[in-house]
């Protein structure tokens, strides 16, 4: 039993690696989560038939403690429970003993009824002339087993009972490792724990009334519980066949019972599932949450819900808005087990920005790039994680030529002119169109304390005439025009056109600079450019035509062609 969900009513326990973790949402709509260690599983555990016993009896067992947990999780006070709660505390320890044993007869003389007598006289009442033993055994033992199929049929639709049944299949997804997309194509999980105990109880009732056997009472015990142990066995086996198996019709044959059992989740119920997962792997401690406060699992569940749902989920999103608001950097998020009632608003609150389209510099006015910090607005693009490889690879090249000074075209924040000048000893110095640009680009500098000369200049328009560079680099506008409108929200509604706007093809700005750059480049001066999807070619032959030899092509994290440089012939 490598993993198995234990559906509630008002949530769900997950085990997993000898962990049990159980998250549950109470009446005033708050998730908690509380997990326990248990002792490993012995390995003979998972050999064939052994491991259908075991996953039965030890199932049962981690059962047991699933509600023990959850009753530990409502610490509701005593006023705020509901009457059913309230009256059941005020059962003392005999009474208790007394309605648990009412209940078991209650239970038999129910099942006595419908499986004996029931079955028996509507047998007679069908076919009262007919004599064959094992026809009539047969018969019996298929009324009994429809008439079970009829009461847990009715109990799908019982409205107590949706919670049980949607927590079920909310752990069916999970368990077949299936998005809720995709939920059809996994016909559910069919060795999911209640689908397993329906298939022992309806199966063992068949087997047992088929084979009727009538010895003397201990014989006919011990042979009926070799017949449950069987079927606990055959039931197992069965479903882990449908369960592995890439052929649907075998799922499909499991649907008999499992629609009995799972319901459709919504939103809430995969959340608070969600809640149980990440709490099992990320606190292996298993440290409790204080009093009034959110556990990082829950804080996690809900803005992954909340960013899938805008189609904007991030684990590293999500890692930046709680580090960033609590103060803390990435790794120590892991230290971290519980969240304030305050921090909790504050992250969401972030967290809804942020599932709307406005990108997390936006949101905080700064982003990390390059081990720095860079103060952004509107009036500056965002830098991207993949200018980072443009600043690495004009570092690695200043060192090899050991050049003296740089010059960073379209500057706008300032990240690559700033971070050049605090990882080289080159002179750098950074041009852009826009004033509000350059203010931003100079406190920059400022606050990462670095010197960098700052002009206000439409590309080589107000440089000195000959002052040249052993390196220009430049991420200029890029996209077309006509696409602009067609970008996400958090770029074409967060980012300044004029960052953006590359003209009719895009290319603009790279004919610009590549046709005037060689008055500005020392001999055997090298340019970089970021470029655009799809963009390598045209610049690789503009660099050529322009002079430039050597000419290499860099990609990105995703594999895309992103950085072009070359060396000027002369």
């Amino acid at each position: 039993m490598d993993k198995c969900v234990f559906p509630l009513g008002n949530g769900v326990g997950i085990y997993s690696n000898s962990k049990l973790c159980v998250s549950i949402i109470d009446q005033s709509g708050n998730k908690k989560v509380k997990g326990m260690l248990l002792k490993e599983k012995k390995k003979f555990f998972s050999f064939p038939l052994i491991r259908g016993l075991i996953y039965f009896f030890y199932g049962l067992y981690i059962y047991f403690l699933t509600f023990f947990i959850q009753e530990k999780l409502d610490d509701r006070k005593e006023e705020d429970k509901n009457k059913s709660y309230k009256s059941a505390r005020k059962i003392n320890y005999l009474s208790g003993y007394i309605f648990f044993i009412s209940s078991l007869l209650l239970a038999f003389l129910v099942g006595f009824l419908l499986l004996g007598i029931t079955s028996n006289y509507l047998f007679n009442r069908a076919f009262p002339n007919f004599i064959n033993y094992y026809f009539r055994r047969f018969m019996i033992a298929l009324i009994r087993f429809a008439l079970l199929y009829i009461v847990f049929s009715l109990l799908r639709f019982a409205p107590f009972m949706s919670g049980l049944y949607s927590f079920n299949g909310a752990g069916c997804l999970f368990l077949s490792e299936k998005e809720k997309e995709d939920a059809i194509k996994a016909r559910t999980y069919p060795l999911n724990f209640l689908n397993f105990l329906l298939n022992v109880f309806l199966f063992s009732t068949f087997m047992v009334s088929l084979i009727a056997i009538n010895i003397v009472w201990w014989a006919n015990f011990l042979i009926n519980l070799a017949i449950f142990f069987a079927c606990i066995i055959l039931c197992y086996e069965f479903l882990r066949i449908a369960s592995l198996s890439k052929f649907l019709w075998i799922k499909d044959i499991t649907l008999v019972t499992n629609w009995l059992v799972c319901g459709k989740p919504n939103i809430t119920h995969e959340e608070v599932l969600q809640v149980a997962l990440i709490e099992l792997n990320t606190n292996n401690d298993f440290i409790e949450t204080g009093k009034d406060r959110i556990s990082m699992s829950t804080l996690y569940a809900e803005m992954q819900t909340k960013l899938k749902q805008s189609e904007r989920f991030e684990q590293s999103d999500m890692d930046w808005i709680i580090a960033t608001i609590l103060n803390k950097n990435r790794a120590e998020l892991k230290l971290i087990h519980s969240v304030s009632q305050k921090e909790y608003k504050d992250v969401m609150r972030a967290c809804s920005r942020r599932a709307k389209g406005e990108p997390l510099s936006s949101i905080f006015g700064f982003v990390d790039f390059y081990g720095l910090r860079f103060d952004v607005n509107k009036k500056v693009l965002s830098p991207r994680m993949e200018t980072e490889i443009l600043v690495e690879e004009v570092i690695k090249k200043s060192r090899e030529i050991e050049a003296k000074t740089i010059l960073d075209l379209c500057t706008g924040s300032g990240a690559i002119a700033v971070t050049l000048a605090k990882y080289t000893d080159c002179k750098i110095t950074a041009t852009d169109i826009s004033k509000q640009a350059l203010q931003v680009a100079e406190g920059n500098a400022e606050k990462n304390n670095v010197n960098v000369e700052f002009i206000q200049s439409d590309l080589f328009n107000d440089l000195k005439k000959n002052k040249r560079y052993d390196i220009i680099v430049s991420n200029p506008p890029y996209i077309k025009s006509g696409d602009i409108e067609k970008l996400d929200i958090e770029v074409k509604k967060y980012d300044p056109r004029l960052a953006l706007d590359g003209g009719d093809d895009g290319l603009d700005f790279y004919r610009k600079i590549i046709q005037n750059v060689g008055k500005r480049l020392n001999k055997k001066g090298w340019l970089y450019f970021e470029i655009g999807q799809g963009q390598k070619s045209d610049v690789c032959n503009l660099m050529q035509e322009g002079g430039f030899e050597d000419i290499q092509v860099v990609k990105d994290y995703n594999k895309i062609e992103r950085i072009v440089y070359g060396r000027i012939s002369r």
